[in-house]
């Protein structure tokens, strides 16, 4: 009985310890920083919110760094889903 115990209180940590964990990004906030400034000078995102800017930059730089996809075809991917 004893066993039982002991393996769910492991099991429940482990979880609590997956559910918690912080999101690792190949990319580093310089990069980011980089592409929100590019974005927010470059006159076809005028009228868009910071928000919608970041969230485009952090897909753009998740798909290009993380995965090594396409530079073109992320930015367009990224652009679609938060631009429009």
């Amino acid at each position: 009985m004893k066993k039982i115990y002991y393996l769910l209180i492991v099991g429940f940590t482990v979880l609590i310890l997956l559910v918690s964990a912080p999101l690792v990004r190949a990319y580093d906030s310089a990069q980011l920083l980089d592409c929100i400034s590019s974005a927010v000078k470059n006159p076809s995102t005028e009228g868009f919110s910071e928000s919608s800017i970041q969230k485009y930059c952090e897909c753009a730089l998740e798909l290009i760094v993380d995965q090594n996809k396409n530079v073109r075809e992320s930015g367009y991917e990224c652009a679609v889903k938060h631009f429009n």
